[in-house]
């Protein structure tokens, strides 16, 4: 089956952004599941004989892990929330990060208007696409800091 595609070019998404954003929004479920099982890890059983070679703990590792992997998902969820006041939030990442078509979510829906729904939709792209262009600059901005050797990061 042929999969709908969107025209997001009047609110400056292209379609590689829009298949960029798509697969960042469908990775939520997994990264919801990986941030689970990363808040069972247990330092390992200290028995006086050397292990390993890695160097580092662990469980700080796997915490900073769960917590970038949490800090996605936010993104997502504020996002979605943003959106008419919050009206259309659980179907919005119904419909974005499960696949699920809008036939499947009418339950989660204020109004059963289509257009409504699409439109709150776009809004979200539109804002999740803005979310993550300020991150990406961000980064770019603290690793040109950090390698000036500026005294303030």
């Amino acid at each position: 089956m042929r999969r709908y595609r969107p025209d997001y070019q009047s609110i400056g998404i292209s379609k590689y952004r829009f298949d960029e954003l798509l697969a960042y929004c469908r990775q939520y479920p997994e990264k919801k599941a990986e941030a689970e099982t990363l808040l069972g890890v247990s330092s390992p059983s200290l028995s006086g004989m050397p292990h390993g070679s890695g160097t580092g703990d662990p469980v700080a590792r796997a915490a900073e892990k769960r917590e970038r992997l949490l800090h996605d998902c936010e993104i997502i969820e504020k996002c979605a929330g943003m959106v008419d006041g919050g009206k259309y939030a659980v179907a919005v990442i119904q419909n974005a990060c499960y696949g699920k078509g809008y036939e499947f979510i009418k339950e989660y829906l204020p109004t059963f208007h289509r257009e409504s729904f699409f439109t709150a939709r776009r809004k979200f792209y539109f804002l999740l696409n803005k979310c993550l262009e300020l991150r990406e600059k961000f980064a770019e901005w603290y690793e040109e800091m950090k390698q000036e050797g500026s005294k303030a990061i």
